[in-house]
């Protein structure tokens, strides 16, 4: 009779494990009917960093040497590399989401010896920050795309201004400083485009890396003043006889990189048959 009982008992052990098990299996293999699919973002900020490289008549530096002649006669700018930061907001428009609203603002800082002065006899240096404000528009070539791949362009406003120091090489005498010279709050507008693409780490946060060109005062350039100027607003236009001006591009290269904050994102359940 114990016998009898105890096969009964392990028969029915058996029974409750199989039960089990095939329920689990069951709830398991319907998780797995179902395919997720998000949608894309009415909205994101981007917060980058940028590495900055001068262009055009923004270089100044030749095998890493300022030449101050090229700077006071109006040829260069006389900067080389640089640094800054940005922030950008991008709104989605449409339902696809394959055009984006943008507006950025942003701080560059351009120098002549961006990871310190050289000891040259020509001691002459340009440095120069750029507060900038930017309207744009991009197309997104993948929105619903966890991998996004994007290009762009803006028109942008900016406030450019610096400080310089100028040596001269007098015969006899080798090189003298002439004067140091501040470059005021000068308004400048511009362009840029910018490329570049960002990954999905989840609906709410991802990265990003690209690269932008900034031309800042592609628009109303001027120069004015007279050579006996200490202080004077930026001279990118030509004046002859003046000092510092000519018609230069405040040009350069940003590649940047960062964090981006998704809204809106959200998820479709789709049942697989």
């Amino acid at each position: 009779m114990n016998k009898l009982f105890n096969k009964k008992k392990y028969i029915l052990i058996l029974f409750l494990c199989v039960f089990v098990s095939g329920t689990s299996f069951g709830q398991h293999t319907e998780k797995r009917r179902y395919m997720i699919i998000r949608t894309i973002p009415y909205y994101t900020l981007l917060v980058n960093i940028n590495y900055n490289q001068s262009v055009l008549e923004l270089a100044g530096t030749y095998n890493d040497d300022v030449r101050s002649k090229y700077i006071y006669e109006g040829e260069t700018f006389g900067a080389d590399k640089g640094y800054g930061g940005t922030i950008v907001s991008k709104i989605s428009i449409g339902e696809r989401g394959v055009f984006r609203f943008n507006q950025t603002i942003g701080y560059n800082r351009i120098l002549s010896y961006a990871f310190g002065d050289k000891e040259l006899a020509d001691k002459g240096k340009a440095n120069y920050n750029a507060f900038t404000g930017s309207l744009g528009l991009e197309y997104n070539f993948t929105p619903a795309h966890r991998f996004k791949i994007y290009l762009g362009a803006e028109i942008t406003a900016s406030i450019i201004n610096g400080e310089t120091s100028i040596w001269i090489d007098n015969p006899g005498y080798g090189y003298q400083n002439i004067g140091d010279f501040k470059i005021k709050n000068t308004f400048r507008m511009g362009y840029g485009f910018n490329a570049g693409s960002e990954y999905t780490v989840n609906k709410d946060f991802g990265l990003n890396l690209g690269v932008r060109f900034y031309n800042l005062n592609a628009f109303n350039k001027n120069a004015e003043g007279t050579n006996n100027d200490t202080e004077f607003k930026l001279r990118d236009k030509d004046s002859p006889g003046l000092n510092f001006a000519g018609n230069k591009n405040f040009a350069f290269f940003s590649l940047f990189g960062g964090v981006n904050f998704y809204f809106g994102i959200g998820e479709k359940r789709y049942k697989l048959k």
